[in-house]
């Protein structure tokens, strides 16, 4: 280390002898500028440069506000701030708004751009002069200084249209999308209008073709059937084809509407696709309804047809027939009364009068019979026939009332084997939920309600008067009911599952993050300001939080452990930007400037190179830097100054 300040100081003392070594450039004083805008101290221009400096110079004056007079002296002195040179030259002449100087030292290779404060280029466009007149003077160009200057200047000054060409380009995108948005919903409207046009078109073809041949067939099929009725009713009598009459005159009317439709679509008044499209579908809707029904009530009358050709062979039939069901009534009597012995339905009591139903049936039979037989010894065979049709239908109905009497011994028995297995199932269903977690009770109170639609089952299920219908019904309720609850607190306990392992990792990450926070604290006291330590004592209180609450609330420990996990993450980056900041401040700056490095070396390059060899030590040498400094308060600049970069070597 004493030998490295040995050389600089060598070094220093040095640089300072040759610059106060005999040979040295002449320094110069702040000059006045007298009437032109170019002082060439330094005599580096011929008379024909300083001629066209001016006149380029007065060029920039009199095509705009600026103004700017180009200073050439050996070196800065007095002061030796290339910047307050520069300034104190214009406020020695009076520069005022938009007038600015360029100082030019050539012997010393510096140089400064100055304006005032109130100007209207800006510190970062001053630069820009600088950076411009730098580049000619490289090369010694000392000829090219000013106009290189009054060009920049022109250029920064000229209206940024930048931004105005992009917000035309955006605006001229804008108007691009909006009107390829438009033309394609325009397009996408013409092509589902196209579609739906080219569907429509399709159903009103299917529907004319299926209505001109709906129209054709109902007439025929009407213009014979009314014929086959004037047959029909000379044969078995009004009354048995009276609902066969019924059905022909209201399909008449159905076809003579379909005519009428018809002849609207035909006449010269034209109609939409969408009237046609409906017009077309009720004539449609119309005649088969009407072809239905008639397809109907032309079985029965088919029935009476088939009869009357065998009608002496029918009646032997249901003469039988009526014999075998002569015990019907005492069945049904017995059967009831048995099942009175078991059950107490109200199914029993909706076919408690079955037996006088079939009774009546039975005797309304009698009557056809007799009827019918003595048609046939008169040789009328067609009333023959209308009468052994209703008897047949009388004995029918006899054989359903008593089975649906017989039938409830199966219903019953089917409905306590379906009660038995439900509860059988309700009872597995139980055992697993008693395998559940129940925190807030309500697999409880589940299986304490099920259990109690268990018992009544089982006790109504083994006495006297038994409901098992009521009863399959009611297990059947509380086993969708205990499957529910199954399935919710399935749910539950997944969730439970799922937040406890997040929970894990969570803990895991915050306490890793909080530790490796609290390493960088320990390690770099120093370094580490307020704001990383609240973070840890906040992630620290947080994961607290989360491993109390792990137990009883496990989604509220998640929250208490992410918030712990971001607290400790902002801790480290906390930590980390102070470190950095700490660092940043570099070697003896880093530890209040005390170090004796920084001591010895500020203390003699600022007393042997406080200014003549810098040109501008108090506000940085080189290309970089900005500055601002003033005049000394109310002069002609405005009490203020301003350069693009405190001054630059070349």
């Amino acid at each position: 280390m004493r030998g490295t300040l040995v050389r600089i100081l060598a070094g220093l003392g040095v640089t300072a002898v040759l610059a106060l070594a005999p040979g040295a450039a002449l320094a110069a004083d702040p000059p006045s500028l007298g009437g032109g805008y170019v002082h060439d101290g330094s005599d580096v221009l011929s008379p024909a440069d300083e001629e066209a400096a001016n006149a380029r110079l007065g060029q920039l004056a009199d095509d705009g506000d600026l103004e700017l007079w180009v200073v050439y002296v050996d070196e800065f002195t007095n002061p030796s701030d290339s910047f307050d040179w520069a300034a104190a030259t214009a406020d020695a002449n009076g520069l005022g708004s938009d007038q600015y100087l360029l100082a030019i030292a050539t012997d010393a290779r510096q140089l400064a751009v100055v304006g005032p404060v109130e100007g209207s280029l800006s510190d970062a466009k001053l630069g820009s002069v600088e950076q411009a007149v730098g580049s000619v003077l490289n090369g010694d160009d000392w000829a090219a200084a000013p106009g290189a200057a009054a060009d920049e200047l022109e250029a920064q000054a000229a209206p940024n249209t930048t931004g105005w060409w992009l917000v035309g380009i955006v605006v001229a995108l804008a108007i691009i999308v909006i009107a390829w948005l438009a033309i394609s919903r325009a397009a996408k409207k013409r092509r589902l209008e196209r579609e739906a046009q080219q569907k429509l078109e399709a159903e009103v073809d299917g529907f004319e073709a299926r209505a001109s041949a709906l129209l054709v067939e109902m007439d025929d099929s009407l213009r014979t059937a009314e014929q086959e009725m004037g047959f029909a009713v000379a044969q078995f009598g009004t009354e048995a084809v009276s609902e066969y009459a019924a059905a022909l005159t209201r399909s008449r009317e159905a076809l003579n509407r379909s005519f009428t439709i018809q002849q609207q679509l035909d006449d010269a008044q034209p109609e939409t696709l969408a009237q046609k499209r409906d017009m077309y579908g009720e004539i449609v809707s119309l005649l088969e309804t009407a072809d239905a029904e008639l397809d109907d009530k032309a079985e029965g009358f088919e029935q009476l047809r088939a009869i009357e050709q065998n009608a002496p062979a029918v009646l032997d039939r249901l003469a039988s027939e009526r014999a075998a069901a002569s015990d019907g009534p005492d069945r049904i009597t017995a059967e009831i009364a048995r099942l009175r012995q078991t059950y107490a339905s109200l199914a029993i009591d909706a076919v408690e009068d079955n037996a006088e139903q079939a009774a009546d049936r039975l005797e309304f039979a009698d009557v056809r019979l007799g009827e019918a037989r003595d048609h046939l010894d008169a040789g009328d065979t067609g009333e023959a026939a209308v009468d052994l049709h209703e008897a047949e239908q009388a004995l029918g109905q006899v054989s359903e009332l008593v089975a649906a009497v017989t039938g409830l011994q199966k219903t019953f028995a089917d409905a306590e084997r379906g009660a038995r297995e439900t509860i059988a199932d309700l009872e597995n269903d139980i055992r697993q939920a008693q395998a559940l977690d129940d925190p807030d009770g309500r697999l409880s109170r589940a299986i304490t309600a099920t259990r109690a639609h268990i018992d009544t089952a089982r006790a109504n299920l083994a006495g006297g008067e038994r409901t098992p219908l009521v009863m399959f019904e009611a297990l059947d309720q509380a086993n969708e009911q205990m499957d529910q609850a199954l399935a919710s607190a399935r749910a539950e306990e997944e969730k439970r599952r799922r937040v406890a392992a997040q929970l894990a990792q969570t803990l895991q990450r915050a306490s890793n993050e909080l530790q490796s926070a609290e390493s960088l604290v320990s390690t770099r006291r120093g370094a580490i300001g307020h704001s990383a330590r609240s973070y840890i004592a906040q992630s620290g209180q947080a994961i607290g939080e989360a491993h109390a609450l792990q137990s009883s609330d496990p989604s509220a420990a998640l929250a208490s452990a992410k918030r712990g996990l971001s607290l400790a993450q902002q801790a480290v980056r906390s930590a980390r930007s102070d470190m950095s900041s700490f660092a940043s401040r570099g070697y003896g700056g880093g530890y209040g400037g005390t170090g004796i490095g920084g001591q010895i070396v500020g203390g003699i390059v600022g007393g042997l190179i406080g200014g003549s060899l810098s040109g501008g030590s108090r506000r940085g040498s080189g290309w970089g830097g900005s500055s601002r400094g003033g005049f000394g308060g109310g002069r002609s600049f405005g009490g203020g100054m301003r350069s693009g970069g405190g001054g630059r070597r070349f």
